[in-house]
């Protein structure tokens, strides 16, 4: 299958949330599953492999002869599954290494597609909550409250919060020392930063300087103080760690270090309250927006080639006007911690009471069209698809009835909100995937997850074991559960 250890890890994690496997065990999906063409279909291929794996066929002891063959006991293959994902996607249809959060992001949006064109309900509204936006003028102190739907939650990594520091600085300059001369300091002697799980969450809430922020209160440009909070708490919560970020060089590295996450995590200092007693609302923004830049995505795949978000990168080369990679990488430098850095991104915005536009090329909406569609289907498909004209085709069937209604203030209904789950903020862990390298894009991933006998499992690829010790300290994506769940 090439290098999918990324991919196994998320499936396997998702495999343990039980609306999951509800959904993919039943018989309804093989029996009316588009058997002329079964590798385009999604539910499937998600119900072949969820079947296999909850059936214990895969999960007996291996015969000794076997395994001292192979290495391993024989499991799954899911090599449909594996194509059909990568399909008209440009990293996970290589044989590359990738970020295991990306690819958790990308199938719960083809899931969501895939569903929508059964009218059924894709099993990830369990793992999505409403995000909280505070937004303040500095000059007139008017604050705006926005809701946007969520998939995951990422804490950023304070390295100045580390509590050994003065160690983790001799040991860089040990290293340094070592390899100026051409050599290496052993394995055993490597420092890790310890970063207490309670500083990530003390970064998360503080507040981020806005710079040319456009308020309606006073109509011109100003600064203004963001904060985000959690509007609701879902039954699981998937955490990501921001280990990923680029060095004094501008090269991507990845952070080193051990963070204590618990097994019992608490957030109910995150907890969004909405518009308080004495604060005024700024009022509707009337700034006529700028129009559309057309991403150039030869700037964006220099900047993906660095090890960075594809998603984060167009939203760099778009906020920078297309003006050149220095730009956008200094831009990538100040927002990689933005909660929606590596979310889908559809250039032109989403504001409320106006459409996203289209930024395909003549040539890119004449090949939808080509088809059947009209001028309006066409751009419409498109700004939803990523330009993706195959994508776009797809997304014309799946959606009869054309767009869903555009976000809007808080406190109106969201998009997705009423299926959303809330209730108490404290949580117990279930499951993490780890990284052992130091890019995204090299290295291996592996997983491990809580039983019900309250042992901890190690997934790696096709060897399973008990494990004794789980790493918690080195994980980079954490699911979480609701206590009592």
């Amino acid at each position: 299958l090439g290098n999918t250890c990324y991919m196994n890890s998320v499936l396997q994690v998702l495999n343990t949330i039980p609306e999951f496997v509800n959904c993919y065990s039943k018989a309804e999906w093989l029996d009316r599953g588009d058997l002329t063409d079964p590798a385009s279909d999604l539910t499937l291929q998600l119900a072949k492999l969820c079947q296999g794996l909850n059936s214990g066929v895969y999960s007996r002891e291996g015969e000794e002869a076997v395994l001292r063959e192979e290495g391993s006991q024989p499991g799954v293959t899911p090599i449909m599954l594996r194509q059909l994902v990568g399909k008209g996607h440009a990293e996970f249809s290589s044989n590359r290494q990738q970020d295991s959060q990306e690819l958790f992001l990308y199938l719960l949006e083809l899931m969501e597609r895939a569903h929508k064109k059964s009218n059924s309900q894709a099993p990830i509204t369990c793992l999505q909550f409403m995000a909280e936006d505070r937004t303040e003028c500095t000059a007139s102190g008017q604050v705006r409250y926005k809701q946007r739907l969520e998939d995951y939650l990422p804490l950023p990594v304070p390295m100045e919060a580390a509590t050994n520091m003065a160690e983790v600085t001799d040991y860089l300059a040990r290293k340094a020392e070592v390899e100026a001369k051409g050599e290496r300091l052993p394995g055993d002697d490597l420092v890790r930063a310890k970063i207490p799980s309670a500083s990530l969450v003390e970064a998360f809430l503080q507040e981020e300087m806005v710079e040319d922020f456009y308020s309606s209160a006073i109509n011109s440009k100003t600064t203004a103080k963001k904060t985000i909070r959690l509007a609701t708490f879902p039954n699981y919560l998937m955490v990501q760690l921001l280990k990923f970020r680029v060095d004094e060089n501008w090269q991507p590295v990845k952070l080193d270090v051990e963070i204590d996450m618990p097994e019992q995590l608490d957030l109910s200092s995150l907890k969004g309250k909405g518009l308080q007693e004495g604060e005024v609302k700024l009022p509707e923004d009337k700034q006529e927006e700028s129009a559309p830049v057309n991403i150039d995505e030869n700037i964006v795949a220099q900047l993906v080639d660095m090890g960075f978000a594809r998603e984060g990168c167009r939203r760099a080369v778009f906020n920078t006007g297309n003006s050149g990679v220095e730009a956008a990488m200094g831009w990538v430098m100040d927002h990689m911690g933005d909660p929606d850095f590596s979310s889908p991104f559809t250039p032109g915005g989403n504001k409320a009471g106006g459409a996203k536009k289209c930024t395909a090329g003549e040539e890119v909406i004449g090949m939808v069209m080509s088809m059947g569609f009209s001028r309006e289907q066409a751009e419409m498909a498109l700004r939803n698809t990523d330009n993706n004209v195959e994508r776009a085709i797809e997304w014309i069937f799946s959606h009869p009835d054309g767009e869903d209604a555009v976000s809007v203030e808080s406190g109106d209904q969201q998009p997705g909100q009423g299926n959303v789950s809330d209730g108490d903020a404290r949580y117990e862990l279930s499951a993490f995937i780890s990284h052992m390298g130091s890019s995204s894009h090299s290295g291996h991933y592996v997983c491990h997850i809580k039983g019900q006998d309250g042992k901890w499992v190690i997934f790696n690829d096709n060897k399973v074991a008990v494990s004794m010790k789980p790493p918690m300290e080195l994980g980079y994506l954490y699911l979480y559960k609701r206590a009592g769940l």
